[in-house]
């Protein structure tokens, strides 16, 4: 089974490679909307035509890698991107982790890896663009209060009663003393939402309430009785925003 026709940009600077995806792509039905050699002219293309796909070779041309220029088209076009590689070093590796791929190719492939791949990208990306746009998840912030849609129904919660945020795959559990909620929505969104109050991240699958922190230690923090953790990536914003002695 293809994937649905889509417009598709190749960042790759070995020119037989290149030519041989843009083979594989029009073999699946798809449309190369440009084939750059760098970040530059990566930047340039998707200026003229936003592409709904990039396949990206980590080591391309250019004071830019592919995992630097993957944080550029998604901050700037929100575009989905598969790595492609031949080779990389584990600290490559973490890296082009961080930034969040669709998907990972790595050399050689053929038809049947790459149209897996682009269809599984699309479906991943599909699904995060599809709980970021439930606005209704999150309705509405209304004084201090913030209502929450669990199942079909809106439940005011006031925010200072919300103890953490838990990502739970494609939900959220809002947790209180009281209760939790479980809510259709990203923790990214989560994050949006919640910025103007006394909210971290402090962990990719946790947003504290900075007032309900019992104690911290290490790379841990206690709320009531739940030990959550402190990634070293949110650890020192999170101490910027503590009020320490």
């Amino acid at each position: 089974m293809e994937a649905s026709p889509l417009k598709i940009l190749i960042v790759e600077d070995d020119l037989l490679i290149s030519e041989s995806l843009k083979d594989i792509l029009k073999m699946l039905g798809h449309t190369v909307v440009g084939a750059a050699e760098s970040a530059d002219e990566a930047i340039a293309i998707c200026n003229e035509e936003i592409p709904e796909l990039a396949l990206l070779d980590i080591q391309i041309s250019g004071d830019l890698d592919g995992v630097e220029l993957a944080e550029l088209l998604r901050d700037q076009f929100d575009i989905p991107f598969i790595f492609t590689t031949a080779y990389a070093n584990n600290e490559t590796i973490a890296r082009a982790k961080d930034k969040g791929p669709f998907g990972y190719l790595v050399k050689p492939y053929g038809v049947k890896e790459v149209n897996a791949a682009i269809q599984v990208a699309k479906a991943s990306f599909d699904r995060l663009k599809s709980a970021e746009e439930k606005a209704s998840a999150l309705s509405k912030i209304v004084e201090d209060n913030i209502f929450l849609k669990v199942d079909s129904k809106l439940i005011k919660v006031k925010i200072e009663d919300i103890l953490f945020i838990e990502a739970k795959g494609d939900y959220a559990l809002f947790k209180t003393k009281q209760k939790g909620y479980i809510v259709h929505t990203t923790i990214k969104h989560v994050e949006q939402r919640l910025s103007d109050y006394n909210f971290q991240k402090v962990h990719r699958s946790f947003i504290v309430n900075i007032p309900k922190i019992i104690d911290i230690e290490e790379s841990n923090l206690l709320i009531e009785d739940k030990v959550i953790p402190i990634s070293r990536a949110n650890k020192e914003a999170l101490m910027k925003r503590l009020n320490l002695l």
